[in-house]
């Protein structure tokens, strides 16, 4: 699933640079939607350097189900899954009114099925059924709402369909407090809303999916970054068959 592995295939090393080339064309294209130069800057290291997005897409890119990404900010996610070319409608959920500004007027004008709504998820779900995304969003939220929440989420996801959660594992480390600085370097320039962090620790995460349910994944997603990032993979099994009732004779 890795995509920066290294090979000694030529095909499979010319399939690594279209990939990457591919993905920087996406970063900048999305990029020149935002008018604000900071913004701008913003938008196109982001999608360059967050291994997130690349994840994302190998994992739902070919997926006909979808997207409910919750957290979904100015609606990154959204925009760079479009410019690789995936069709699957996107429904965006965030608290933070003022990203939800920034996203939806450009979802209107170029991105069609890209909905982004100001949303509380710490209260309520919208039904859903399909592939759901959950990035940075538990440590703003108190351990037993994260619980509900994930409970939530959980049964949105489609049979053989997919739940991506990035976020930062609570555990000793450099790393760990690299993360929390830079949340609260965030909040103190009001980039992210100002609350109370909880991040959660890998059971709190791990133990809402049962698995009887759901193949489980996870892996460290820091890359270059000094931060905790890790990637929860959680895949819903398909779907029983329906019992054939016997044929009378």
């Amino acid at each position: 699933m890795n995509s920066v592995w290294q090979c000694d295939n030529p095909t499979q090393m010319e399939t690594q640079r279209e990939n990457a080339a591919e993905h920087e064309n996406a970063c900048a294209r999305v990029a020149t939607q935002f008018p604000r130069p900071w913004l701008r800057g913003y938008v196109r290291g982001k999608l360059r350097r967050d291994r997130i997005y690349q994840a994302a897409y190998e994992l739902m890119g070919r997926s006909p189900e979808p997207i409910l990404d919750v957290g979904c900010g100015v609606g990154l996610l959204a925009f760079y899954l479009r410019e690789r070319a995936c069709p699957q409608p996107v429904i965006g959920l965030d608290f933070d009114a003022r990203k939800i500004r920034h996203g939806a007027q450009i979802a209107s004008n170029r991105y069609r099925d890209v909905e982004l709504h100001f949303h509380d998820v710490g209260k309520t779900v919208p039904e859903f059924t399909g592939n759901v995304v959950l990035f940075d969003v538990l440590h703003y939220l108190p351990p037993a709402r994260q619980t509900a929440l994930l409970k939530h989420l959980a049964e949105c996801v489609a049979p053989e369909g997919v739940l991506i959660i990035r976020d930062c594992p609570r555990e000793p480390g450099a790393r760990y407090w690299m993360t929390w600085m830079a949340e609260r370097f965030a909040q103190t320039i009001s980039w992210n809303i100002n609350s109370v962090l909880h991040f959660p620790s890998r059971a709190s995460i791990e133990g809402v999916f049962g698995a009887e349910e759901f193949e489980r994944e996870s892996r460290p997603l820091w890359g270059a970054s000094p931060f905790n990032n890790h990637i929860f993979i959680f895949r819903r099994h398909a779907a029983e068959p329906a019992a054939v009732a016997p044929v009378a004779v």
